[in-house]
């Protein structure tokens, strides 16, 4: 029997890594969840109950979250602050690449599954496997607009630094790529617009994995766990997908924008609002004071949030992984980009949208269905 390793940082990759292993049954196959993002934990226990689940076991590990909550410490700043978060990284770093090697020894994994091939934890995972089998082992999967642009921001220095000291702390196995997916371990990168990304191995993302029943019964299982009013939803005409209401604080003129787009899409059909993950108010943005605006569960990932649309509605957002994965799964939907930013990678994305045909909301047409039931169903 055929075994296969999936890593996760996100929610989106953990998705990908249920369709790739849906698509191959009788493989054994495991699923480890880094903590880089906020309730890793309870997305674990998502997963968990669902009845077409994949995987053989799901495991938790230290991420970049649990190194921000365990190294904040009693040191607000300075010089102890910065040595105690590095004391902090170090012994979860070496925590997790110690729960790598086990894994390994445990699953023996033929292929290992990943969105991010430039970590620690992943890159050992992938030498360990290629180096067992004698073959390039890595699989990527689409990260959305990183893979697609590359960094938000360029540092080539620190990016060389970076390699030096991994390469004098881990051995000659760490790898330096620029881009995600680029590792001399990945044998194929699996795109959704693989044309349209740098990488010479990509082959098409394949959308079936998305579209079958079992990732219906999951957003349905995730709508029940979140208390989503589907009633209400299947009323609605647009959803707002924002950026960190950080982002629309620090630009007074984006928000008054924003405030006024909503004053004007709630004049008519409902209109559901999704803020950030990270957010920790209710209604940060003040947006939610009309009975026609409808808040969505912030923590429901877009991509099962998806098949839960009504056809033909608008979604609207800034440059995201977000807006290309509504105009990958969902091409019935008007996406628009809103085009608040002025930030240079939100202009980047604005650009690969044009590319894709995700219209500026400047140039947005109704909705070109009438809206009824969910185009999943």
């Amino acid at each position: 029997m055929s075994r296969a390793l999936y890593i996760a940082s996100t929610p989106l990759i953990a998705l990908e890594a249920a369709g790739a292993a849906l698509a191959q049954p009788g493989t054994r196959a495991w699923l480890l969840l880094l903590r880089d993002f906020d309730r890793a934990a309870e997305f674990a226990t998502l997963l968990r109950g669902w009845r077409d689940l994949p995987f053989e076991r799901i495991e938790v590990l230290p991420g970049r979250m649990t190194e921000a909550q365990e190294g904040a410490g009693d040191h607000p700043r300075g010089i102890a602050a910065a040595l105690h978060r590095a004391r902090v990284k170090r012994a979860l770093r070496a925590q997790t690449l110690a729960l790598m090697r086990a894994i390994d020894a445990g699953l023996a994994p033929g292929a290992v599954w990943v969105g991010n091939d430039r970590k620690v934890e992943t890159q050992l995972a992938l030498h360990l496997a290629s180096e067992r089998t004698g073959t390039r082992a890595g699989r990527y999967l689409d990260d959305g607009l990183y893979t697609y642009l590359g960094d938000v921001r360029e540092r080539p220095l620190v990016r060389r630094i970076d390699w030096l000291v991994k390469q004098l702390a881990y051995g000659r196995w760490w790898q330096r790529a620029r881009r995600a997916g680029t590792t001399s371990w990945i044998d194929s990168a699996y795109l959704a617009y693989p044309a349209l990304a740098p990488h010479a191995n990509a082959v098409a993302l394949p959308r079936e994995w998305f579209l079958r029943r079992a990732f219906v019964r999951l957003a349905l299982h995730a709508a029940r766990s979140f208390r989503l009013d589907r009633g209400r939803l299947a009323r609605v005409g647009a959803v707002l997908v924002l950026p960190h209401s950080n982002q629309l604080r620090s630009d007074p003129e984006a928000s008054a924008t924003l405030r006024a787009l909503v004053a004007e899409l709630g004049g008519g059909r409902a209109l559901a609002v999704k803020y950030h993950p990270r957010e920790t108010e209710s209604d940060p943005g003040g947006l939610l004071g009309s009975a026609q605006t409808i808040q969505l569960p912030s923590l429901l990932p877009m991509e099962l949030l998806l098949p839960l649309l009504p056809a033909g509605i608008r979604l609207l957002g800034e440059g995201s992984t977000a807006l290309m994965a509504a105009h990958w799964l969902r091409p019935d939907l008007a996406v628009c980009d809103l085009g608040l930013s002025r930030h240079p990678y939100a202009v980047r994305a604005r650009a690969l949208f044009d590319r894709l045909g995700i219209v500026p909301m400047r140039a947005s047409a109704p909705a070109r269905a009438s809206p009824g039931q969910s185009a999943y169903s």
